[in-house]
């Protein structure tokens, strides 16, 4: 009985509110809110109490909380990828995926939240997804990534009492709980930094498709590139590398090739190579995402670095306000920063 004793005092002491309290030097509900409502927490005091949080292994007790609130402490990411979603027409969507959801998973952690990572069963839709997810009660509120206007996504969540926050805006008649990349400004940053180096004949390389980003990123280098642009739209790498080919023949060869993503760029920069152009000092190109291959290419590429981790902590964020039922506030849009290289 003795040695028994002894060992329940060997016993670690669990960590506590309080002591995350303590150690950043606020209250035991500051903590709670950083938990539980971010927002109503000035962002330095969020960094304060999540680094204490992190220092002291603070984990938060999940199914005492589930018990008390009724709630899951889950939040669902439903993915709905065809089968050619990690095609070569798409090499970084892999990368992006992946740092969208890493990010996701550190913010709902630090809150003692988890992430439910599913997709419809072939033939299901993704709202059949969601019909399934609310009903069983699985998770507390939606991600949705990738709105597009009239989304029947959106305007099914809409209809309903559940919480959900978007990777993309909504309509204006719409719960505005969504976060959106700054593709008009991030774009107009990459415009600036090309008429400051001289460049004045863009060739912009745009996706084919209806997808919002494509046209906000197209508006946002038009407006502000100070020369005219060509503008030419792909649906596959090898119209990129042909079209970059045929414009080196002509009289108003351009100088710069703006690409609205990583992968359209890299082909054009391979094509250039082959013909013996010296990317960066012949002609620039410039890319946009920033995927990890970016920056290890013979000539790294210079484009506009989409912020993942933030991106996914104001996603969380934005959920819990949701899941707590705050009053709606305006969307956000976050910046993707120049990162200049050898390409540009």
């Amino acid at each position: 009985m003795e040695g028994a004793g002894l060992a329940e005092q060997r016993k670690p002491r669990r960590t506590t509110v309080a002591d995350v309290a303590r150690l950043a030097g606020v209250s035991a509900m500051t903590v709670s809110n950083v938990l539980n409502a971010p927002h109503r927490v000035s962002d330095p005091t969020v960094r304060t109490v999540r680094a204490a949080i992190e220092e002291l292994g603070y984990a938060p007790n999940h199914a005492a909380r589930a018990l008390s609130s009724g709630r899951s402490q889950v939040i669902g990411l439903p993915l709905y990828l065809d089968d050619d979603a990690f095609s070569d027409q798409n090499p970084g969507l892999g990368g992006f995926l992946h740092g969208l959801l890493g990010g996701l998973v550190k913010s709902a952690a630090i809150s003692g939240y988890g992430v439910h990572v599913t997709t419809p069963t072939e033939g299901a839709t993704e709202i059949a997804l969601y019909e399934k997810l609310i009903a069983a009660r699985q998770v507390d509120a939606i991600v949705v990534l990738e709105t597009m206007p009239q989304d029947a996504r959106i305007e099914f969540l809409s209809q309903r009492p559940f919480p959900f926050v978007a990777f993309g805006r909504t309509g204006p008649q719409q719960r505005q709980c969504w976060v959106d990349v700054d593709n008009e400004t991030s774009m107009a940053g990459i415009a600036h930094h090309l008429d400051a180096t001289g460049r004045t004949k863009a060739a912009y390389l745009a996706t084919d498709s209806a997808l919002p980003w494509v046209h906000q990123r197209q508006d946002g280098f038009c407006r502000e590139f100070a020369s005219p642009v060509a503008v030419e739209s792909f649906g596959s790498l090898e119209q990129v590398s042909a079209y970059v080919e045929e414009a080196l023949g002509r009289r108003d060869q351009p100088d710069v090739f703006v690409a609205d993503n990583d992968a359209y760029a890299v082909v054009a920069m391979r094509a250039l190579q082959r013909l013996g152009v010296k990317v960066g000092q012949d002609i620039a190109v410039t890319g946009f995402n920033d995927f990890p291959f970016a920056g290890m290419l013979d000539t790294p590429l210079t484009t506009a670095r989409i912020p993942l981790r933030d991106i996914a902590s104001c996603l969380f964020d934005r959920a819990l306000g949701e899941i707590n039922g705050d009053p709606d506030e305006p969307g956000r849009l976050v910046t993707a920063p120049l990162v200049v290289r050898s390409s540009a």
